[in-house]
């Protein structure tokens, strides 16, 4: 299936806009890495409201912490890395193929994987935040919210639909080779 040049044009657009955020996730990692002083404050203004951390975070857990965001962080990275891939082969013109099937699963994996990302840094980030109040005073958060399932039901679908063009993909070339 050939694709129009507006809708070729909007996919390198959107190539370039996840090439963007890559980019720019790869860049903060960096930031907090070389300036941790600065990257403590925000750590704890952005905990949870209900967390109580009594005592300022030291150096190394701010790069524990930055570790353990990491780890939702390349879950993230994987998906848009995916959609810039799947945008490219857009820009190209070509819609229905394996190839897009492949990464419209591989999309839908990662956002199943996300919240689980998400999951494991709440739980770091309030342990780790808390661990040096007074004893009794530390905390442990876990919480999952809707927009995490709706995430991961949205997820299961694009898993299924790359799936399936894969599928289709397959059955299109074999029938190719009979003809």
């Amino acid at each position: 299936m050939e694709l129009s040049d507006r809708f070729r044009a909007f996919a390198r657009g959107l190539f370039w806009i996840t090439t963007a955020a890559i980019a720019g996730m790869l860049l903060l990692v960096v930031f907090v890495a070389v300036m941790p002083d600065m990257a403590k404050t925000a750590f704890v203004e952005n905990a949870p409201k209900t967390l109580n951390v009594l005592t300022e975070p030291s150096i190394g857990t701010v790069y524990a912490l930055l570790a353990s965001g990491c780890v939702a962080m390349v879950l993230q990275v994987f998906v848009l890395w995916n959609m810039r891939a799947l945008f490219g082969i857009y820009a190209q013109g070509f819609a229905l193929s394996a190839r897009c099937g492949t990464h419209i699963a591989r999309i839908g994996a990662g956002a199943i994987a996300i919240p689980f990302g998400w999951i494991f840094y709440d739980v770091m980030s309030s342990y780790l935040l808390t661990r040096n109040n007074p004893v009794g005073e530390g905390q442990i958060s876990l919480g999952i919210s809707g927009s995490s399932l709706g995430l991961m039901v949205g997820g299961g679908m694009l898993l299924l639909v790359g799936a399936a063009m894969m599928e289709a993909a397959k059955q299109a070339e074999e029938n190719r080779s009979f003809v």
